[in-house]
C-alpha cells in the first residue's frame, strides 16, 4: 500500500504590465491521495487479493503562480469483507479491525502538500523565494487476516458430522465425504428460528490435538471461532471413543482461548441412525453427563433430535444475545505509547555518518528543497534553534560526514 506524495508548494512572483515589483503568488502543492479499505457486505473471501497485492494512490499536484494550488491526488479505496483484522507487516502491529458495512480504515495516508511562498511573506521580508516541497505518502505491507462473523459454530472433531448437520439445518449444501478434511474453509448456512428471525450458522474445520499449536492448519481454523455468539459441540456417535474425542476437542478450544469454553455450548451426538451409535447412544448419554453435559442425540440422515435441536439453538442463543445486551463487552483495549521523537529528537552514529531522528526534524527536512539557497538557510537555523548542529559535533561530525534525516541525505559542511 503506498500513499500519493504531496505536491510542491510554488516559489514564484506576480508578473503583470504596470506591476514592477509584484509580491509572492506562489500556490499550495495538492495533497496525496490515501489508500482506505473499506467494509463490503457481499463478500466473503479475501480470494480478491491473489490477482492484486499492490495499491498506489496518485501524488498531489504542484502549486503554480497566482496563487494557485495544485490538484489533491486521487484516493484508493479497496473493498474487504466484514470481520477483517488489519496488521503491518512484518513486525504484526495491530492497525485496526473491519466490521460492519461501510466500515473504512485509512492504511497509507497521502502527505502533505507544501505551502507556496505567499506563507512566508513578512512585514521584514517582503519577496522570500522559500517555498515548502510536498512530503512523501506513508507505504508499506500490511497483512489482512478474516474472521468468519456468525451467530452459531458447529465444532468437533473431522468427520463428526457438522457438514451433515448444517445441510439438514439449513438451505446450504457444503461438500460432505466419509473421511477427514472435508471442510477446509467454513461453509455458512442460514437457518430460520421462528417466522421472523434467522441466523447464520457456520460449519467449522475440524479440530484435531494439537491444533492450539496450528497442527492440522489450527489457527487457521480456530480464529474462525471466536467471532460466534454461541457454540455447539458436535459428537461422532459412532467413533471408536466419543467421549475422549469431544474431550480433545474441548481441550484445544480452551488451550486457544478459555472464555470460548464460557459461551453456551450445547452438545450434539450425531449418526443415531447407523446400529453402532443407537446402540451405545443410552451409555454414552450417561457418560457425557457425568461430565455435567447434557447431549442431544440426532441423526441428520432420518431427522431424530433435528426438532428438539433446533428448539435448542433457539433458546440458547435468545439466552447470549439477551446476555450480550444486558453485559456488553469491554471496549477493546487501546495501547497508548509515548514516542519520545514524536517533538523532540536524537542522534545516533551509523554506517558512513549519522542518523538525525524525530518527527519534526524529518518532515521539516522532507519539506525543504536543498536547491534553494533560502530554504536550505532556514533549515539550517532550524537545526541550530533545536541545537541539533552541537549535538552532531559532539559525536564527532565534521566537513564531508554524511548525515541522514528521513530519506533525506545532506552532506555536512564547515562551520561558515
Amino acid at each position: 500500500m503506498a500513499g500519493g506524495a504531496g505536491g510542491d508548494g510554488a516559489g514564484t512572483f506576480r508578473r503583470e504590465a504596470h506591476v514592477p515589483r509584484g509580491g509572492p503568488d506562489g500556490g499550495d502543492g495538492g495533497n496525496g491521495g490515501s489508500v482506505t479499505l473499506v467494509v463490503e457486505a457481499g463478500m466473503t473471501t479475501l480470494g480478491d487479493f491473489k490477482r492484486q497485492r499492490h495499491f498506489s494512490a496518485t501524488d498531489g499536484g504542484r502549486g503554480a503562480r497566482r496563487k494557485a494550488n495544485g490538484r489533491n491526488g486521487a484516493d484508493v479505496t479497496v473493498r474487504v469483507p466484514p470481520g477483517t483484522v488489519v496488521r503491518s507487516h512484518p513486525d504484526g502491529e495491530f492497525l485496526g479491525e473491519l466490521m460492519e458495512a461501510d466500515a473504512r480504515l485509512v492504511v497509507a495516508r497521502g502527505g502533505r502538500g507544501g505551502r507556496g511562498n505567499v506563507h512566508f511573506a513578512s512585514s521584514t521580508h517582503r519577496a522570500p523565494t522559500h517555498a515548502e516541497k510536498g512530503t512523501p505518502g506513508h507505504s508499506g505491507w500490511i497483512e489482512l487476516e478474516l474472521k468468519l462473523i456468525a451467530d452459531i459454530g458447529l465444532v468437533g472433531a473431522p468427520n463428526a458430522g457438522k457438514s451433515t448437520l448444517l445441510a439438514a439445518l439449513t438451505a446450504a449444501r457444503p461438500e460432505v465425504g466419509a473421511y477427514p478434511f472435508t471442510t477446509l474453509t467454513p461453509n455458512l448456512g442460514v437457518i430460520d428460528l421462528d417466522e421472523e428471525r434467522t441466523a447464520v450458522i457456520a460449519d467449522m474445520p475440524g479440530l484435531i490435538e494439537g491444533a492450539n499449536e496450528g497442527k492440522g492448519l489450527g489457527h487457521h481454523f480456530l480464529r474462525h471461532v471466536e467471532r460466534t455468539r454461541m457454540l455447539v459441540g458436535v459428537v461422532d456417535g459412532a467413533a471408536r471413543d466419543p467421549v475422549e474425542e469431544w474431550r480433545a476437542v474441548a481441550d484445544e478450544l480452551r488451550l486457544h482461548d478459555a472464555s470460548l469454553m464460557e459461551r453456551p455450548m450445547p452438545l450434539v451426538v450425531t449418526k443415531l441412525d447407523l446400529a453402532e451409535a443407537s446402540e451405545r447412544w443410552p451409555e454414552l448419554r450417561k457418560a457425557l453427563r457425568a461430565d455435567g453435559i447434557e447431549p442431544i442425540g440426532v441423526s441428520a440422515h432420518d431427522g431424530t433430535g433435528l426438532k428438539a435441536l433446533h428448539a435448542t439453538l433457539v433458546t440458547t442463543l435468545d439466552a447470549a444475545l439477551s446476555k450480550a445486551i444486558e453485559d456488553p463487552a469491554p471496549d477493546e483495549m487501546r495501547i497508548h505509547r509515548f514516542d519520545p521523537l514524536a517533538e523532540g529528537w536524537q542522534v545516533t552514529p551509523e554506517d558512513g555518518g549519522f542518523r538525525v531522528s524525530g518527527r519534526r526534524i524529518e518532515t521539516a527536512a522532507a519539506r525543504t528543497d536543498f536547491e534553494n539557497d533560502e530554504s536550505r538557510d532556514r533549515f539550517w537555523r532550524m537545526l541550530e534553534r533545536l541545537t541539533i548542529d552541537v549535538e552532531l559535533r559532539k559525536a564527532g561530525a565534521g566537513p564531508g560526514s554524511m548525515v541522514r534525516i528521513g530519506r533525506t541525505e545532506l552532506e555536512w559542511g564547515d562551520e561558515d
